[in-house]
């Protein structure tokens, strides 16, 4: 059994999970407007309350909204050992996290985001708020939030240029103009994009081997 205890000044809320693996349902205990809070917010975060253990312990402890209402959570019961290579797992990283690893921002340009979100975090998710200000492109937005939406278009059947143009990082005329510069000079079409400087390296390498997997997460292996 798993018992994560989040106190706050006047309540106390217990999540509990009995499986194993991975991935693990949790049960929100506690009073009733406390519970639906969290769990309106582990649902959007996670997609449902079946939640690798550490990454929930890990959202528990830097969402904004839950630091607001709660103090530091507390591992009661348990352990949350996890293999370096599940915690590797792109699913499970933050937004953030994937924003970076995706390549269409850099660790810096997190931290910036991060700080102008500050006062927003609040009445916002970091998702809302990179949509609102038109930070990130909104359907890459929706594909790191919502990947199986992506699977029922037939994302993995795609081309890297197609993937691509369908999540706004380049356009349909970058595209043709790459195309075109491809079939002049060879090489791969990614490399071509990155010459160009329509993406980064590392987002024509992600989206060249990235999956949507059948139970609708992304999955990519680096090498």
């Amino acid at each position: 059994m798993l018992r994560i205890r989040l106190p706050a000044p006047q309540v106390q809320l217990e999540l509990i999970a009995t499986g194993r693996g991975q991935r693990q349902p949790f049960q929100v205990l506690g009073p009733s407007t406390e519970v639906a809070f969290v769990e309106e917010l582990l649902e959007q975060q996670f997609g449902s309350l079946t939640i690798n253990p550490t990454e929930l312990l890990k959202f528990l402890s830097t969402d904004p909204w839950v630091r607001e209402q709660f103090s530091e959570p507390q591992l009661v019961e348990g352990n949350l050992a996890v293999s370096e290579q599940q915690e590797s797992t792109f699913h499970r990283k933050t937004l953030g996290d994937k924003l970076v690893q995706v390549g269409v921002i850099d660790a810096a340009e997190l931290d910036r985001l991060l700080e102008d979100y500050r006062p927003f975090s609040g009445s916002q998710r970091f998702g809302e708020f990179l949509k609102l200000n038109l930070q990130i492109p909104p359907a890459l937005l929706d594909l790191l939030l919502n990947p199986a939406l992506f699977d029922e278009a037939g994302f993995n059947d795609k081309r890297l240029g197609e993937r691509l143009v369908e999540i706004g990082v380049i356009s349909e005329e970058q595209l043709r103009e790459a195309l075109a510069a491809q079939k002049a000079g060879g090489g791969l079409l990614g490399e071509v994009m990155a010459a160009k400087g329509h993406i980064s390296d590392v987002t024509a390498r992600f989206f060249s081997k990235a999956r949507i997997s059948g139970d609708g997460q992304i999955e990519f292996t680096p090498h």
